[in-house]
């Protein structure tokens, strides 16, 4: 692919070409917004408008095009969320590597257990706002590794580390068991608690 500068001359032509001439001031504008965004992808968007526009397209088209309609793609995220909820609850931490902007909008929104607080009648405008803040959150580009769930939440608050967990319980500071440690028979406490974990996971 040819550098960024000379894809975003050639697609502008090519649109002039198929859809009429343009002005400078419209090519200054197209190049100085375009500029942020993948060559491929700017060549991609090109070659959609061609074949679906009846006019050259405005800036804000492309943009559309090129990142994808952001409120469907927050209403998924939305679906993606509710299921992790009802699988994991609020006790066990969880990551989103399949859609990380989730993680950031979780955050920002209280985090991980208190989502998992949402009431029925809640519902509709927490939603609300999980999709007013995905476009915002995904532009910036900052996401967590996990969100904290009650365990790790817990074990952090009783000083316990990561080390210690897997020394003594065999499990993470999370609550995922370590699948390459085998437990000594624990304590009669120690058991109730990784039986507790276990049970949640089943759930």
């Amino acid at each position: 692919m040819d550098n960024k500068a000379e894809v975003l001359k050639k697609t502008f032509n090519l649109l002039s070409a198929e859809f009429g001439e343009q002005n400078e001031l419209k090519k200054e504008v197209w190049v100085k917004v375009l500029k942020a965004y993948p060559a491929q992808k700017i060549m991609d968007a090109c070659i959609t408008c061609i074949r679906t526009k009846r006019f050259f397209p405005r800036v804000s088209e492309m943009i559309e095009i090129i990142e994808g309609n952001i409120e469907s793609e927050a209403e998924l995220a939305w679906l993606t969320l509710k299921e992790k909820i009802e699988r994991y609850g609020h006790y066990l931490s969880v990551a989103f590597p399949e859609n990380l902007v989730i993680g950031a909008v979780v955050e920002a929104m209280g985090g991980w257990i208190k989502i998992n607080d949402m009431k029925d009648d809640e519902e509709k405008w927490i939603k609300k706002e999980f999709i007013k803040l995905y476009p915002i959150l995904k532009k910036r580009g900052v996401y967590p590794d996990r969100l904290i769930g009650q365990f790790e939440l817990d074990n952090s608050n009783k000083g316990f580390t990561e080390e210690v967990m897997l020394k003594k319980y065999g499990m993470h500071l999370d609550g995922r068991m370590d699948k390459q440690k085998k437990l000594k028979a624990p304590k009669s406490k120690d058991k109730e608690m990784i039986d507790e974990v276990k049970l949640l996971k089943k759930e």
